[in-house]
């Protein structure tokens, strides 16, 4: 009584996969990205594209935040110093006393700022993105480290393109794009993450 294979009823279930990945389908003509759907008659190009991180561009800032800091300490300092020789009975230690947490604060925020907005571009890998162009102005991008991903499913879509019989679904575990890290060319509207407007090269 309903204890044999026959007895399941009802589709399979779904297969398990990552909840953080960024679902890709072609389902009646229907191209979806996450919940963005680009009908495949909009689409104009497939395409690979390789994101480079923005290295000078860190640097520059790296650069411009020294400029900025160390003129900073040093006018303080001197006001410090300044206000030390002004007084009776000052001394080369009350002096140097008075300069020492200036230096270390100094240091401090060079070695932060190094630490949490530079060096973490400086690290990052190249990206191979795989942009989706429309006829209008919407592009949609996922990038992998792995520019495999990028050329497979880049060859399901156009697949899917060139026979409007097929369907397909699969879950893409994608890198989440930052671009302020990253060096671009065009305007580019990225969905599935946040402020992740720019240019890409």
């Amino acid at each position: 009584m309903g204890t044999g294979p026959s007895a399941s009823v009802g589709p399979p279930p779904r297969p398990a996969h990552d909840p953080s990945a960024t679902r890709v389908a072609v389902t009646n003509r229907i191209l979806w990205i996450g919940s963005a759907a680009y009908p495949l008659a909009t689409v104009a190009r497939v395409s690979i594209t390789i994101i480079l991180p923005d290295v000078l561009g860190a640097i520059k800032r790296f650069l411009k935040f020294i400029g900025i800091v160390v003129p900073a300490a040093l006018v303080i300092a001197g006001l410090n110093a300044l206000s030390h020789s002004s007084g009776f009975g000052s001394s080369r230690d009350s002096q140097n006393s008075g300069s020492g947490p200036i230096v270390v604060v100094t240091l401090a925020l060079l070695a932060s700022y190094f630490l949490f907005a530079t060096l973490p571009v400086l690290l990052q890998r190249r990206l191979h993105a795989l942009t989706i162009d429309t006829a209008g102005p919407p592009t949609a991008l996922l990038a992998w480290k792995d520019a495999k991903h990028a050329y497979e499913l880049q060859a399901r879509i156009t697949h899917a393109i060139e026979n409007p019989q097929t369907e397909f679904q699969q879950f893409v575990s994608n890198v989440l794009v930052d671009l302020r890290q990253y060096q671009y060319g065009d305007n580019v509207n990225i969905y599935g993450g946040q402020g992740n407007t720019g240019v890409i090269k």
